[in-house]
């Protein structure tokens, strides 16, 4: 039993992703922070890549797109459709973690805005370090950009 035991652990471990936050400080953004954002967004894997991403002065809205179906119908048509959106605003954010992820499955970096109660507003994966830290300078200086509130 014991050894079924061990063995049971053993894949468990193996298979378990291991996240280590990284030790960096946002600095000048190096372009256009919202092509930086809009960029490393479009440019995650395929199951967290979204079909559509908006980048304003406010906040960037991403999601799966619009989702519709038309039928005709006797008084005309009808339409409707859906949309799966996030939208995450600069001012609500606090702070940007940026943590270093390994597993069996890929090495990812994840950045994750967080609100000041430390509350996670998105997952943002990103293939290497660099881009990781362009895109937590972009959403620093999104966020230096907005003016004072009122």
């Amino acid at each position: 039993m014991k050894a079924v035991l061990s063995v049971a652990l053993s894949a468990l471990a193996l298979t378990a992703c291991v996240y280590v936050p990284t030790e960096y400080k946002a600095g000048p953004v190096q372009g256009d922070p919202k092509k930086i954002v809009e960029r490393v967004m479009y440019e995650q894997p395929g199951s967290k890549r979204p079909e559509y991403v908006d980048v304003t002065d406010d906040y960037v809205e991403f999601g799966a797109g619009s989702k519709g179906s038309s039928r005709e119908t006797l008084t005309g048509f009808n339409h409707s459709s859906k949309k799966d959106v996030t939208r995450l605003y600069y001012r609500t954010m606090a702070d940007v973690k940026l943590l270093d992820r390994a597993s069996l499955k890929g090495h990812w970096y994840i950045v994750e805005p967080r609100t000041g109660q430390g509350r996670k507003l998105a997952d943002v994966y990103v293939e290497n370090q660099k881009d990781a830290e362009s895109f937590v300078d972009a959403l620093i200086a999104l966020k230096a950009a907005l003016p004072p509130t009122e």
